[in-house]
């Protein structure tokens, strides 16, 4: 026995790091409600990787499980004591008795290792320390009452919590246990058999085609095993007699009067020819598959609902994108037709002020920016403005700066993802997530957003001129390649782009840049140069602008992506799908 049971705890450390894994991966099952479906997927993850412990657990486990369900004050700890023959499980007028579970198990047999309900703890004694008390058990807590009986070495007896218990803890741990079972004795009484709770636990029993025993306690001499199946199957249960057992109402001494009944005797021994030790190994294979088969169709819905809901997700998201880009394209549209003075000349007034420092020609400063302003007047795209300090100019600007467009885009987007993307269930994850603190952005984000990009923009400019003026000579006074008309026409290029001039850009540099423009290579070079960048600058404001909508939709992705399974999840789900085998090894 000492080798069978050091090969039993091989085969159960072999499982151990795999279940640990599915267990963790199962805390990740999760999705946004995008599905009708949606809301089986908790419950029905939960399950699936509860008996997938269960399997893992019964693969390596030689012995059967012989567990006791039943309704609350059904003499249920009575007839297990004796059937073990001892006084295990504490018995007594006060419900509920069983407070939890007791186990009756041989020695050598380690039913603790890798236990798959990480929920109930394990406690083992010898049943010899319980002298004349009886055991009542504790909440959350399997006792394990060892034992040296031979004839039992195949067997693990369970005295179970009340399947009808007004303790929830307690019915989820008769269930639970249910769930390890190979052969079950039901127990109920005269007036509790056809309960409903009782009798919906029967019929599972009898639809997971599982071996079990009837035993109806405290029966009055005028029942019959007749009448009792009868009234069974006036509800829909059919089975034979020969699994029913009417055990006679014991009023005192059940301890005593119990085992010496006939029904009793009766019960103990066909129960012992049908759990033989030599009998059972076709029995625990026989289990073993039809958990295999129940565990495949539980883990093929679960795939199903989940791929469904993966569908879904990618559905949304794509709707997402599709008002992302329809905003963008109404933001773009709008910028075209307004001109925001007051924007224009706040990044005039920066630009120039970065550079400053490279104005090495100042005397025709002024006859240089009147030239290549006049085509601008015409365009309706500059006016004449007061002279003003630096200071009080860029305060005056950052005080009146129009953030209504952006905003009012950002506003737009947003009731078209609650009107058009969001789930109708309230309780649905996504429909909370979508309102969530937090997920919105709000005015002085938009602002801090759109001065960041906005700063991004006058330093790519700033390095862009700085690149472009090396190697011009100082003394180079006209010509496109001069400092003065260089840094002129990257400023005009900014404001022309920021007022919404991006379809009218090249026009305007062409008109602008026509005086300075000589046959010369270098100089024609120097004007396509311009020209790109020109081009460059107007693209990156329109994605400065974008970038603040974008960001609004990265945080609705957020929002669906941490509500959706991982992926590595759904492929360790496929894996599991295929891979469940039919036979024990």
């Amino acid at each position: 026995m000492r080798s069978e049971e050091a090969s039993i705890r091989h085969g159960i450390q072999s499982i151990r790091d795999s279940l640990g894994g599915g267990r963790f991966l199962g805390d990740t099952i999760q999705c946004p409600g995008l599905t009708h479906g949606a809301q089986e997927i908790h419950r029905l993850a939960g399950d699936v990787f509860k008996r997938l412990g269960v399997f893992s657990y019964k693969q390596y486990m030689p012995c059967l499980w012989l567990v006791f369900v039943g309704g609350t004050g059904t003499g249920k700890s009575s007839l297990f004591n004796a059937l073990c023959g001892k006084p295990l499980s504490e018995t007594g007028v006060e419900r509920p008795k069983t407070c939890g579970p007791v186990a009756y198990v041989h020695r050598d047999c380690p039913i603790e290792e890798s236990f798959p309900f990480p929920s109930i703890q394990t406690e083992r004694r010898s049943s010899e320390d319980l002298h004349s008390r009886p055991a009542a058990g504790s909440p959350d807590h399997l006792l394990i009452l060892e034992h040296d009986r031979q004839d039992w070495s195949h067997l693990v007896v369970v005295d179970t919590p009340d399947l009808d218990s007004v303790e929830t803890e307690n019915r989820e741990i008769a269930e639970d246990l249910y769930l390890l079972s190979d052969a079950v004795v039901f127990l109920t009484s005269q007036e509790k058999y056809a309960d409903e709770v009782p009798y919906q636990f029967l019929q599972r029993i009898i639809e997971e085609r599982k071996p079990f025993f009837f035993l109806l306690n405290k029966a009055q001499e005028q029942l019959t095993v007749d009448e009792v199946i009868g009234a069974l199957q006036g509800q829909g249960l059919s089975f034979t007699k020969d699994r029913v057992w009417l055990i006679p109402y014991a009023p005192s001494h059940p301890s005593r009067l119990i085992p010496e009944d006939s029904a009793f005797r009766d019960f103990v021994s066909v129960l012992s020819l049908a759990l033989t030790a030599d009998g059972i190994e076709n029995l625990l294979e026989t289990q073993h598959s039809s958990r295999a088969e129940d565990l495949r169709i539980r883990v093929g819905r679960l795939l199903e609902i989940l791929e469904e809901e993966s569908r879904a997700d990618e559905k949304w998201l794509n709707q997402l994108e599709a008002l992302y880009q329809r905003t963008s394209r109404d933001l773009i549209n709008e910028q075209r037709e307004r001109f925001t003075v007051e924007s224009r000349v706040y990044l005039q007034t920066e630009i120039r002020r970065l550079f400053t420092k490279y104005d090495v020609l100042a005397r025709p400063r002024r006859f240089v920016r009147e030239v290549i302003l006049t085509p601008f007047r015409f365009l309706g795209f500059c006016k004449e403005r007061a002279q003003d300090t630096h200071e009080n100019t860029l305060l005056e600007i950052r005080q009146k700066i129009d953030l209504a467009p952006v905003q009012a885009a950002i506003d737009k987007f947003n009731r078209s993802v609650l009107e058009e993307l969001s789930p109708i269930d309230e309780g649905s994850p996504l429909f909370r997530g979508l309102r969530q603190p937090g997920v919105v952005l709000d005015d002085k984000e938009i602002k801090e957003r759109i001065w960041e990009q906005q700063d991004r923009l006058t330093a790519w400019l700033q390095e862009t001129f700085k690149k472009l003026s090396q190697g011009i000579p100082r003394g180079k006074k006209w010509g496109i390649y001069s400092t003065s008309v260089l840094w002129g026409i990257l400023i005009l290029s900014l404001e022309t782009a920021v007022g919404g001039g991006f379809s009218v850009l090249d026009a305007a540099l062409d008109s602008a840049l026509a005086p300075f423009v000589t046959k010369g290579a270098v100089e024609l070079f120097a004007y396509h140069e311009i020209q790109q960048t020109a081009r460059e600058l107007a693209k990156r404001y329109q994605e400065g602008l974008l970038s603040v909508v974008r960001h609004q939709r990265n945080r609705y992705e957020h929002c669906l992506q941490a509500l959706m399974t991982p992926r590595e999840t759904l492929e360790y789900i496929r894996a599991l799908d295929s891979g469940i085998e039919n036979r024990k090894p």
